[in-house]
């Protein structure tokens, strides 16, 4: 079992999905060997392969067209990982080496009830323009907790924003707590964003509104999609 699974999702950005296996690829060999990278493509227009990387690597594919569908391949790659730790992250987030070899060396001896965030440099939100020193989508977990207690809320799925807001009151309800990991800035935002799609954040602010009104209930499914396993060269 791997220590520490990497997840993160993409549509319509191979080039980033392969960066990204490129970058981790330098890695030194004795980080490589506790981690598993799982990399989501939802739904992109067209289907490519990856260069398959000196680690271990798990390619999926969402076939079901649902847009803005970040709680659905984060969910997929929560529940297909295999590491005892889960670390999230959008694809133009960027973890140093000494950041990447710092979770792998402290994850196992984390309290497994904390989401851990990191500090995050050039960071700016897009909707605000404010310039932020923690991403609320880069985060550590314990694999176990997270499945029990936390996972995406997929009735964002389909309309912009706010799924990464309204999981740490799923969390904190069930008794997790969160506080940000180190004090080094261990993350770099590469200003990279999908500009092809609605970003409306008023349907999802109504969903968020409702279901903090009404208790938090649980959605009633997960993985609302057809996926497959997805070649690489």
């Amino acid at each position: 079992m791997k220590k520490l699974s990497l997840i993160s999702h993409y549509y319509n950005s191979h080039d980033k999905a392969q960066d990204l296996i490129d970058h981790l690829a330098q890695a030194k060999p004795e980080t490589l060997e506790y981690l598993e990278l799982i990399i989501v493509d939802d739904c992109s227009d067209e289907e490519r392969m990856l260069t398959a990387p000196n680690f271990s690597l798990k390619y999926l594919r969402i076939i079901d067209d649902i847009p803005w569908n970040q709680s659905g391949a984060r969910n997929l790659g929560a529940l297909t990982s295999e590491g005892s730790w889960q670390l999230f992250f959008d694809i133009d987030q960027r973890i140093s080496y000494e950041g990447l070899d710092y979770v792998v060396e402290h994850c196992e001896g984390l309290a497994d009830t904390v989401m851990h965030y990191f500090l995050v440099n050039n960071f700016i939100d897009s909707n605000t323009n404010e310039q932020l020193t923690v991403h609320p989508n880069t985060f550590l977990v314990n694999a176990n907790k997270f499945r029990l207690n936390g996972l995406y809320d997929e009735d964002f799925a389909g309309n912009y924003g706010y799924e990464d807001l309204y999981l740490p009151y799923l969390w904190e309800r069930n008794g997790g707590t969160r506080a940000i990991m180190g004090n080094e800035f261990y993350f770099t935002d590469q200003h990279f964003k999908t500009t092809t799609l609605n970003r409306d954040l008023e349907p999802n602010k109504i969903i968020s509104t409702r279901k903090l009104m009404t208790g938090l209930p649980r959605p009633k499914s997960l993985l609302r999609f057809e996926w497959k396993i997805q070649s690489m060269s």
